[in-house]
């Protein structure tokens, strides 16, 4: 009888690590920091200059001002903190790439 028990509680540990997301029920988790919110694609074409959003590159160089991937890059340098003639930089970069 003792080796029943023994084989049940090695399937029961078996069974708690197939399962991880059961372990945490009975805590409280930390709430996440607030990350800083992203430009919307209207706020990354002021910084370009572009008149719109194209829908798909078209990967000719230097790429257009409204290039979704000058966009992008243009907005995630604005986002980490550049600003004047930094951004301006990125921007060239970006168009560049």
């Amino acid at each position: 009888m003792a080796t029943a028990t023994r084989t049940t509680a090695g399937w029961v540990d078996a069974l708690s690590r197939l399962r991880p997301r059961d372990r945490d029920r009975g805590r409280v988790r930390a709430v996440p920091e607030r990350t800083p919110e992203r430009l919307s694609p209207q706020q990354a074409c002021a910084i370009t200059g572009a008149k719109r959003i194209k829908k798909k590159c078209c990967r000719s160089t230097p790429r257009c001002k409204g290039c979704p991937v000058v966009l992008m890059r243009a907005a995630r340098a604005a986002e980490s903190g550049l600003t004047g003639k930094d951004l301006a930089k990125a921007v060239k970069r970006a168009r560049a790439a």
